[in-house]
């Protein structure tokens, strides 16, 4: 039994080795080379170069070698591909049957240029018998047309790969290169290949490294393909990446039609860092693309994004080149993009953090046609309120506009600016609405730029460290002694309501009017300038102190009819204050003194008509009662 085996054993190994023998001594790999270009030619258009002899390689795989190979397109400065060498893994028993089986294309140290220069007259694009005929006259020769007719090989392919390459991208005047590129594409069964690709972009000292596996059904193609995106992962780092590092990876099924040219995604998933987003994605190609687009996440931190305070010099210096760009940004719409694509999107967030800003539930819905942009609703939650706006952004007129009806219910002051860190001395639910307008959306500049009109309702208001109803009652006490010094060493004044109107300009709001009241405040008119840049403020107010007095009831009610003018100003943590109480009160008792001396005359001109003799005393009378009214 044994020793069947052994010669069962051994006849297998004459036998190949016979098959070998005759393939290298029947089978000529050079007769192949007229075959492989012309049928390159015919599948993709372009024109394949050979150099040199091809030669076969026995083990461990029957393979074809060549030398340097080069691929171009017909009337193309340079080749769209070069490689140092192609090897071509091939099926042994078919090819004694004319049938050249190739399970892998291998392509090594390839430099693949996309860019001008490698274009030309991609012969796929020509009618039939135009192709025929180039294929004839320019590809090959007399000798390996008639080749390719008597012996009538057929061929197929079932793997193709490129290791250790670099593909060069033109974009505009710019050159992008691929590096370390990994290809692998591999025929399955039902017309179905996977893909596998690897590599990274170097460039401006940033590095993106990304790494593909998909799967793509050509049982339809051309007319239409199935892409499954099992895993792209990418890592993308260097200067000038925010946070340092992004890195995620993308998972979806896309659905490719080719006229027109749709491509539609199903169980879209994405991560960008520790954010992780779901979706769908419809783009029409075909034309202008039309984009439609869902998506939805339950959380978002985007605190890793933002400039580090520490690093804020650096930027700025990086920075000191801006007025070259921002000059021809100010020329141009910088919204001009919106004119290249129409879009319908609805974007649901849950959660999205910001350093300490949080904003809840934030809904999003918008049309972009035609260049411009229709938000048909704008919607978050935000310090305990909720802000909605609606409006448009333009893109197609010269300069930059972006308007929005805006608005705001029941934001609660002290948790707004401790979530925006900044200080601040006013408490309160802040109601507004507004109608405003943006001229940029640059960052650093859109506070600056809006403008519009608001109105503004604040409901139990409370100005912390400044009691006002105490410095009006302290000053009155300096110049009388009818009113006591105040007793409530409360810090902070309250209000039940205070309204105002204005404008944004230049990053302040001004104010044509406020008005505000509380049980012992009344404030008449105001008006004056908040500073949303600089954190500041200015108001002049006219009010009166309807309670809180203590002393005598009747200089008491005169106070109470005092309209008292005060000035608030400074920083939004360091208010300071201004009130001249002393010419109200001179203004006040000097009225008293009159009316006193007033009563004096009227007594002394009575006891003058009584006694007609005394006509001295009725002399002296008249001189003091012009001197009191003097």
């Amino acid at each position: 039994m044994f020793k069947r085996i052994l010669v069962i054993f051994f006849i297998l190994i004459l036998i190949i080795t016979i098959a070998i023998v005759s393939l290298i001594v029947f089978v000529d790999p050079n007769n192949f080379r007229g075959f492989i270009s012309s049928t390159v030619k015919d599948k993709t258009g372009y024109e394949l170069t050979i150099e040199g002899n091809l030669r076969w390689h026995i083990w461990p795989q029957v393979s074809i070698l060549s030398d340097s190979v080069t691929l171009s397109n017909s009337g193309a400065q340079k080749p769209i591909l070069t490689a140092d060498n192609m090897r071509l893994d091939v099926e042994l028993l078919p090819l004694f049957s004319k049938k050249l089986a190739i399970k892998n294309v291998f392509i090594k140290s390839a430099i693949i240029n996309v860019t001008n220069e490698s274009k030309g007259q991609n012969t796929k694009s020509l009618p039939q018998s135009q192709i025929n005929s180039q294929a004839t006259t320019t590809n090959q020769t007399p000798s390996e047309t008639e080749l390719k007719n008597s012996t009538n090989w057929a061929n197929t392919l079932s793997k193709f790969e490129i290791t250790d390459s670099t593909i060069v991208v033109q974009h505009n005047d710019d050159l992008v290169n691929f590096r370390n590129l990994n290809l692998i594409v591999e025929q399955t069964a039902n017309k179905t290949v996977t893909v596998d690709l690897k590599g990274n972009v170097d460039r401006n000292q940033q590095d993106l490294l990304y790494s593909v596996q998909a799967n793509v059904n050509l049982a339809q193609f051309p007319e239409q393909a199935i892409i499954e995106v099992k895993n792209i992962d990418y890592t993308y780092k260097g200067i000038g990446v925010p946070s340092g590092e992004l890195k995620g990876n993308i998972k979806a099924t896309f659905d490719y039609q080719q006229s027109p040219l749709i491509l539609k995604s199903q169980n879209l998933i994405f991560s960008v860092n520790n954010n992780n987003f779901t979706g769908m994605l419809v783009a029409n190609l075909d034309k202008k693309p039309e984009i439609e687009l869902l998506l939805n996440t339950d959380k978002i931190d985007i605190t890793p994004f933002l400039q580090p305070k520490g690093k804020t010099n650096e930027n700025t210096t990086i920075q000191q080149t801006a007025p070259v760009v921002s000059s021809v940004n100010n020329s141009n719409n910088e919204l001009s993009v919106l004119s290249t694509f129409n879009a319908k999107a609805n974007i649901d967030i849950k959660e999205l953090i910001a350093n300490q800003i949080i904003l809840n539930n934030i809904n999003s819905n918008f049309v972009n046609n035609e260049g411009i942009t229709t938000f048909n609703n704008i919607s978050f939650d935000f310090a305990k309120g909720k802000i909605v706006a609606t409006g448009t952004a333009n893109g197609k007129q010269k300069n930059t506009q972006i308007k929005l009806n805006t608005k705001i219910n029941n934001v609660d002051l002290n948790t707004f600016f401790k979530q925006i860190e900044t200080p601040n001395d006013l408490e309160g639910t802040f109601n507004a609405t507004g109608d405003l307008e943006a001229y940029t959306f640059t960052p650093s500049k859109l506070i600056e730029s809006l403008r519009g009109n608001f109105a503004i309702n604040v409901t139990k208001a409370k100005l912390v460290n400044i009691n006002i109803q105490n410095i009006i009652q302290a000053a009155a006490a300096q110049y009388t002694r009818d009113i006591t010094p105040p007793e409530n060493q409360k810090n902070y004044t309250e209000f039940d309501k205070i309204l105002a109107k204005g404008y944004l300009n230049n990053g302040n709001m001004e104010l044509n009017s406020l008005t505000a009241n509380s049980g012992t405040l009344d404030v008449i008119e105001g008006s004056g300038r908040v500073g949303m840049i600089k954190h500041d403020l200015d108001v002049n107010l006219s009010l009166k102190m309807l309670g809180g007095w203590h002393g005598k009831s009747e200089t008491i009610t005169k106070l109470q009819q005092l309209t008292i003018p005060l000035h608030i100003f400074g920083k939004f943590a360091n208010l300071h204050y201004q009130i001249d109480m002393e010419k109200l009160i001179k203004d006040l008792f000097e009225n008293k003194l009159q009316q006193s001396l007033d009563k004096l005359r009227n007594k002394l001109e009575n006891r003058d008509s009584k006694d007609d003799s005394k006509s001295k005393k009725h002399k002296a009378a008249d001189i003091l009662g012009g001197l009191l009214i003097k």
